[in-house]
């Protein structure tokens, strides 16, 4: 099976053509890479072991367990419960058989038979206005006695890329361990947006406060004559999803993610439903509803894995953000500091087997006849359950806001908070410029159409200098006619001096013997170190920035030294961007 990629162009302010064909069965493929061990695709029986696989890799990584320098910490509790979210069958990015594993078949019994692993999500997204499906390995790990024998290696090149390739995935990104993707082809290229903090919110901004909107008897308050908040169900999903298109989210960015159906499905609903543990919801999406009229008005979520930061705020057209602010935070705030449906349950179960305990000792040690035992032991089962202690409410120390920076909420909020130190560049691998340059030609032809240099007749060459992993070819050649691409193809290699002259003779003769005057075709080259113009391609970095970060960059017109209109194009073509990027998919 593979994933049905649209060919159409996209509608920026419809987000939400195109499905993506998951597979429905197991995957055959399986390799023998020797000393027992096999590559293979999961199913959904192999959660628990990738679970404890990837918990063990994931050991030292801050999480949920907080320890001393000289202790050592136990198992990731937190992507545990990840990886079982991901094969569990309902997930929004992938299937139970969309991870790639080594096993070792010759494991003992009590053994962990899976060694290494890496997942495969599929994410909508978009390039301009060209609908693209993201590949993203993610969840990569491997068992502390099987590092440094390859097998990452041996599973990128043979399962992960082939895969993603074959299903028409022309872009992967991924978020991990510094420097070390770089070796399976990946470039430094798309960023995640750096979030906006606000250090003690509730005493920074009173507002929002929740406490300061209690009644008599403890419970929130509501700002009823504003705004009120409710849970989405499945009947909401299309609501959703109209209101997170980009346009709606007020987004500045050309080149992300999109919340699509399969997110809203699972994050509003499926996971909720299927919450086995206290880490399994790490988002929490409210419809904003107009109290006056009863009709819903907006949407928000909130991400509240390590700290909660406000991912989606979003209002219908004649609706004020100024006024919808502290309402919806602050009820937003009330919501992630209670224990979660799950949590209550677990609350009351761990009540019911306390007193279930406290009754078998009670019987233990009571001699009286057992007539009386039995009395006893009725009056017991008619006393009702005492209420589950409630807990205590989370404090939130600090809000993060990852909303566009000229979104109003983040504008509104700006001179309470500052910038993360922390910033989140994904690793990126676009394995073939040529096929990824023609999907998203009609963007760069609407952006060529809209400038001085409208209706241009050029190729563009461009020279890598070597073909190295990660790369289809050593160069790149483009042929754009009257404005609209044509052609392009990874396999320019420039031409030697003699072969340049030859090929101009042979032009020559030609124009001479057909009695028509020769027009030497217009030619702009550049040249940029290997994978570095995925920098430029996806508008990471500006060609002013490239041309002063790499000393072998050039960019040239033959008929004008300083390649001005050469340089004039690719800046037209590939302008620096922002990004909308996220990482929800564990």
């Amino acid at each position: 099976m593979t994933i049905e990629v649209p060919e159409t162009k996209y509608d920026y302010k419809n987000y939400t053509q195109g499905p993506i064909a998951y597979p429905v069965q197991k995957r055959s493929q399986r390799i023998d890479i020797g000393d027992g061990l096999v590559m293979r695709w999961s199913t959904r029986e192999d959660a628990d072991n990738v679970a404890d696989c990837m918990a063990e890799a994931f050991r030292w990584m801050p999480g949920a367990e907080i320890v001393k320098e000289d202790e050592r910490p136990g198992p990731h509790a937190i992507v545990h419960a990840a990886m079982k979210r991901l094969l569990h069958g309902n997930h929004g990015v992938m299937t139970e058989f969309d991870y790639a594993l080594v096993e070792n078949t010759l494991a003992k019994e009590g053994e962990n038979p899976i060694v290494a692993c890496i997942c495969l999500h599929a994410c909508s997204g978009y390039y301009g206005k060209v609908r693209l499906v993201y590949g993203k390995p993610e969840c990569v790990g491997t068992l502390p006695e099987y590092r440094n024998r390859g097998l990452i290696r041996r599973l990128f090149h043979e399962m992960i890329h082939p895969a993603s390739d074959s299903r028409g995935d022309l872009i992967q990104i991924l978020p991990g361990i510094p420097h070390f993707y770089l070796q399976f082809g990946y470039e430094y290229a798309c960023r995640d947006r750096t979030p906006l903090i606000i250090e003690t919110p509730l005493t920074v901004l009173p507002d929002l406060d929740p406490t300061s909107k209690k009644g008599q008897n403890g419970d929130l308050v509501p700002d009823e004559t504003l705004f009120a908040l409710r849970a989405p169900t499945l009947d909401d999903i299309p609501y959703l999803v109209k209101m997170s298109t980009p346009e709606r989210l007020l987004n500045q960015a050309k080149i992300g993610l999109i919340y699509d159906e399969a997110y809203w499905k699972y994050t509003a609903f499926e996971c909720w439903r299927t919450q086995s543990c206290k880490y399994d919801t790490p988002r929490t999406t409210r419809i904003i509803v107009d109290p006056k009229t009863g009709r819903d008005c907006g949407i928000a979520t909130i991400n509240v894995r390590k700290i909660p930061v406000l991912h989606i705020f979003t209002l219908e057209e004649g609706y004020q953000y100024r006024d919808a602010l502290y309402p919806v935070l602050r009820q937003l705030i009330h919501i992630i500091s209670q224990p979660t449906p799950w949590e209550l349950k677990q609350q009351q179960q761990q009540q019911k087997e306390k007193q279930a305990d406290e009754k078998q000792e009670q019987n233990k040690q009571d001699n009286k006849k057992e007539a009386a035992v039995e009395n006893v032991e009725a009056k017991e089962d008619n006393k009702p359950n005492s209420p589950a202690p409630a807990q205590s409410e989370k404090k939130i120390q600090t809000l993060g806001i990852a909303l566009d920076y000229q979104h109003p909420i983040a504008q509104l909020l700006e001179s309470k908070s500052k910038l993360s130190s922390f910033e989140l560049r994904f690793y990126t691998r676009i394995f073939s410029y040529a096929k990824f340059i023609l999907k998203v030609a009609p963007e760069l032809e609407d952006r060529l159409a809209k400038s001085c240099l409208a209706g241009i007749t050029v190729t563009w060459q461009f020279d890598f200098f070597r073909k190295v992993v990660g790369s289809a070819g050593r160069g790149l050649e483009i042929v754009f006619k009257e404005g609209k691409i044509v052609s392009a193809t990874d396999d320019y290699v420039p031409l030697s001096n003699d072969a340049k002259m030859l090929a101009a003779r042979k032009r020559i003769a030609l124009a001479k013997a057909e009695g028509r005057p020769d027009k030497k075709p217009l030619i702009f080259s550049a040249e940029f170190a290997p994978l570095s113009f995925t920098k430029l391609l996806v508008g990471e970095k500006s060609l002013e920035q490239m041309l002063e970060h790499y000393a072998e960059a050039s960019v040239s017109d033959p008929d004008e030294g300083t390649g001005h209109e050469a340089k004039m194009m690719l800046n037209i073509l590939f302008p620096k961007q922002q990004f909308h990027m996220d990482t929800f998919w564990w």
